[in-house]
């Protein structure tokens, strides 16, 4: 496919996203009701609620672009490439789908997309197919069995036919972590998902299309929140903000580095609440080819057989999304960040060869060139999603806890059923919001918090 060009339609998509935003969301205020940190689907979520309630509101973002970790680019590629998350997963009520048709985005339903198997340079025998999709079914059901929170390696048959095929599908690409460090809480607090979409435009586009008219003041890093007294200060490379609240949207790898200094200090239940929930790693190595199509469809997920041995070194790939001329690979877990520390070169390498072992030698013929993801070295980020630790998933929700009802947390660490995806973080954003409005609406409680002042965020009760 030749190389994306930007249509009027999606141009005013790009426009589009203060869709329903008053014309007072455009402007600076000065002492706003509430900072938030961070222009990622949270935060961007979390203003558009605020502003709806009536409330003044500033972003400040340290990037010098919306989004976060939802990142579309063109210039790489000349298409649509998501560094970042990609798919709209959820509930079939979640707000970004029917912004984005709003919108005027084209939504692409991945939810019965194939996954191809093979083995050497061939398609896996109907006996590798069996064994692969025993594999999966034996893994899911022991995750699914497990009694209490504990690692999930402990639990996993680790002996069957291409176990370690499904073993790097669930644990390092769907979680960013081995199964040695994956909780068994953590995979299944996880509610059904009722839609599955790529975007053709890049999900990126959509989440900073829906932040477009906001307050966002890019370029700007929070430093340090003082929450001592009625309200808060936040301390910026542009200078002081003060509010009456606060909400915080970044990383846990960007607050356990200790890049935002809180006064008084956190308390100790919630700094330790961010150790255990430390940032996996999913890497994407993007591959262009130049138009060939190697028997392969666009859309499916391209898995091969390894030996069975964990945690392995795989590269497993969506091949051409939407119909774009690149096949995204992923790597993750331990072996993600060793590649993403051997740099770019060698992990394009690294993908590219195990793409000619599948499709053969004449592959690279049809190679144009590769990009490595940067978010395990990137200060914003410093990782891909959060990942509890074995036996701490309830660390989950002390890091939920707001400090004095005055600093809240929010984002896709936080964001219950729907964690470490680009729709949790959204759903993550509104809901907080709606708690901080109900604070600043109400004489000196909120209806939103329980007996003891505790913060009650209810995102999507899970299905039983």
């Amino acid at each position: 496919m030749s190389g994306w060009q930007p249509t009027r339609r999606s141009f005013m998509a790009g426009l589009a996203g203060s869709f329903g935003l008053p014309l007072a969301a455009r402007a600076l205020p000065a002492s706003p009701d509430v900072v938030v940190i961070g222009a990622g689907a949270a935060g961007i979520a979390a203003a558009r609620r605020l502003i709806a309630g009536g409330r003044s509101v500033i972003v400040i973002e340290a990037a010098d672009r919306i989004g976060g970790r939802a990142y579309t680019e063109s210039t790489t590629f000349g298409v649509p490439y998501d560094q970042g998350c990609a798919w709209l997963q959820g509930p079939d009520d979640l707000p970004q789908v029917s912004l984005a048709r709003e919108l005027g985005f084209k939504l692409v339903d991945h939810d019965n997309a194939r996954d191809v198997l093979f083995s050497g340079n061939g398609r896996a025998s109907r006996t590798e197919r069996r064994q692969y999709d025993r594999a999966f079914a034996h893994l899911e059901d022991a995750l699914e069995e497990a009694e209490g929170d504990v690692a999930a390696s402990t639990v996993v048959p680790s002996d069957m036919p291409l176990s370690a095929v499904a073993q790097t599908w669930m644990g390092p690409l769907d979680f960013g972590v081995d199964l040695t460090d994956l909780s068994t809480a953590d995979y299944n607090v996880y509610a059904d998902e009722e839609v599955n979409y790529l975007v053709r435009e890049g999900l990126g586009t959509l989440v900073a299309g829906l932040g477009t008219g906001l307050p966002v003041q890019l370029g700007t890093a929070a430093t340090g929140v003082d929450w001592s007294g009625d309200g808060v200060r936040v301390e910026t490379t542009a200078g002081t903000i003060e509010a009456r609240a606060c909400i915080v949207t970044v990383s846990t790898g960007v607050l356990a580095s200790g890049a935002i200094r809180f006064t008084p200090e956190l308390p100790a239940s919630k700094a330790q609440a961010i150790d255990d929930v430390p940032m996996g790693l999913l890497t994407k190595i993007a591959l262009q080819f130049d138009g060939e199509r190697f028997g392969l469809t666009e859309s499916d997920f391209l898995t091969y057989v390894i030996p069975n041995e964990v945690p392995a070194e795989a590269c497993y790939f969506l091949t051409f999304p939407t119909g774009w001329d690149i096949a995204v690979g992923f790597v993750g877990g331990s072996f993600g960040w060793d590649l993403s520390r051997a740099g770019e070169a060698a992990a394009v390498d690294f993908a590219l060869g195990e793409f000619v072992k599948i499709m053969g030698s004449d592959a690279r013929r049809h190679f144009v060139k590769g990009h490595m993801s940067d978010w395990a070295e990137n200060p914003l980020t410093l990782g891909a999603y959060g990942a509890a630790r074995p036996g701490r998933f309830d660390a989950r929700a002390v890091l939920a806890e707001p400090l004095g009802d005055r600093v809240f947390f929010a984002g896709e660490a936080v964001a219950g059923p729907y964690i470490a995806l680009c729709s949790g973080a959204h759903l993550s954003g509104d809901a907080v919001a709606e708690s901080v409005t109900a604070i600043l609406d109400g004489p000196s409680g909120c209806g939103s918090c329980d007996a003891r002042g505790r913060q009650r965020v209810r995102i999507k009760e899970t299905p039983e």
